[in-house]
């Protein structure tokens, strides 16, 4: 696929033409660097100025725990944007990326994107795009908040499937998450976690299939998460 097809597909651009976007990758000065495999892009402490876009390859979003391992927290591959909360706030990142196999990405300077001179149909798109993206990715971290402040695992769980249920305006959902991304979503031990829904399952709570969800009953925890993703 065309690379420009590709930086097409991620949410910044959205809405422009491949000329438009060709026109502002090259005014912004946007640079394309590669990276081998276990490459680090971005150390945890550091303040970026610039954020990526994956135009080839995977990247590992990792945490870094005070005993020395790492969790996995996230993955981008081609399209995806990344550290771009950190650029917009100029705060350190919290997280590690690390080319997960051989990578190239578009760094993008946020400053220079955002002080850009023209006045155009793009400019404006690009602004509210960015605006967006930040929107939701702050959004996504309120409700994680959210369901990792419940007291115990099956509550967390609850409160998770639930609020997927309620945005997704149905009992019957998928959720974005293998069973392992789930629990480190939920920083649970994935043997609990499937431990937790084998028991919710038995209970006539939910049934599942892989990533496949369904909840079957009104359970109180899963009713006032429900709530909460509505907010």
């Amino acid at each position: 696929m065309d690379q420009i097809q590709i930086i097409a597909e991620c949410p910044l651009f959205s809405g422009m033409t491949d000329m438009e976007i060709r026109g502002l990758v090259e005014e912004i000065r946007a640079i394309k660097k590669y990276y081998r495999k276990g490459e680090v892009l971005l150390h945890a402490g550091m303040v970026p100025g610039e954020f990526g876009i994956v135009l080839e390859g995977c990247i590992h979003i990792l945490r870094e725990e005070f005993s020395g391992s790492t969790t996995l927290l996230a993955q981008g591959m081609p399209g995806e944007i990344f550290a771009e909360a950190f650029a917009a706030a100029g705060e350190p990142s919290l997280v590690t990326v690390e080319a997960a196999r051989d990578t190239e990405v578009l760094w993008i300077h946020f400053g220079r994107m955002m002080r850009r001179s023209g006045t155009g149909r793009a400019q404006q798109i690009l602004v509210e795009n960015m605006m967006q993206i930040l929107a939701k990715k702050n959004l996504f971290l309120a409700g994680r908040v959210s369901h990792l402040s419940r007291r115990t695992l099956r509550e967390k769980v609850l409160s998770y499937l639930a609020g997927q249920a309620a945005r997704q305006g149905s009992r019957s959902f998928e959720i974005p998450f293998d069973r392992q991304g789930l629990a480190d979503y939920l920083a649970a031990d994935r043997s609990a976690l499937s431990a937790v829904l084998g028991k919710l399952k038995k209970e006539g709570v939910l049934t599942f299939r892989k990533n496949h969800f369904t909840l079957l009953t009104e359970d109180e925890e899963a009713e006032k998460a429900g709530e909460g993703g509505r907010a």
